[in-house]
């Protein structure tokens, strides 16, 4: 399998990684030469067009991180344009039943796993060097297939989710905790229940779960919980060292 971040959590291994917003491949690299496992390019939230998407994962590619898109939507055409463009895996946001990461998973795979539109000349395939039946299932079997889970319905529906074909589920902490009225407060005990069912779902079925950590006391807190797969946000971890030589 070349998708390392797939192979750690079969092997049972915790994937870090960062969320990135900005634009900048250099940032990119170091990312990867700093030890990180996955850079999340983020491109719901973050500015970026396609064509920085893919410098972006040309630049984790140089360090050997293993790049990964954010999407604005569950939309197929925005899914193919992430995968095409070469990224090893999707996060695709605010999910909230088991139809509709199904429809996830069918933009993601190619036939018969899925309905992805097939073409060899885009970077994926090496421009055309790829091609035919051992590229389209490397590519079925490479690509991370994450959703968000994100929101009330979300958890009442995880079960059926966690069955729909997906590789991750990703708790969306910020997302939830507006959702369910308790804004930024991660400790409190209906948001930890709602945590704590998804990842009851994901041991059920086999499935990793993943969660966002805003710093480091959150870092270890999400590690001791059971999280297979953890994000740091860019933003976050930039304030944190450079107010630390500011004292503000």
């Amino acid at each position: 399998m070349s998708n390392p971040i797939k192979q750690m959590m079969k092997e049972g291994k915790s994937a870090l990684g960062c969320f990135v917003g900005i634009y900048s491949p250099a940032l990119a690299e170091i990312l990867g030469h700093s030890g990180f496992d996955f850079v999340l390019i983020d491109n719901e939230h973050g500015s970026f067009s396609w064509s920085e998407v893919e410098e972006m994962i040309r630049a984790c590619e140089v360090s050997g991180v293993t790049p990964i898109v954010r999407v604005v939507s569950s939309a197929p055409s925005e899914i193919l344009k992430a995968l095409d463009r070469g990224a090893k895996g999707v996060h695709v946001p605010q999910i909230n039943t088991g139809e509709e990461a199904r429809a996830v998973v069918a933009a993601a795979k190619f036939p018969p796993l899925g309905n992805r539109g097939a073409a060899y000349s885009v970077r994926a395939a090496q421009y055309g060097i790829r091609k035919g039946s051992s590229y389209l299932q490397q590519s079925n079997d490479d690509v991370l297939v994450c959703v968000h889970i994100e929101t009330p319905q979300a958890v009442e529906h995880i079960d059926d989710i966690m069955q729909s074909g997906i590789d991750l589920a990703f708790v969306g902490p910020t997302d939830l905790s507006v959702s369910v009225g308790y804004p930024d407060q991660q400790n409190h005990p209906e948001l930890k229940a709602m945590h704590d069912k998804v990842l009851a779902a994901g041991r059920k079925y086999g499935i990793p779960v993943g969660i966002l950590a805003p710093d480091r006391a959150m870092l270890e807190q999400h590690r001791a919980w059971g999280a297979d797969y953890i994000g740091l946000n860019l933003t976050s971890m930039l304030y944190s060292t450079f107010t630390s030589f500011t004292n503000r």
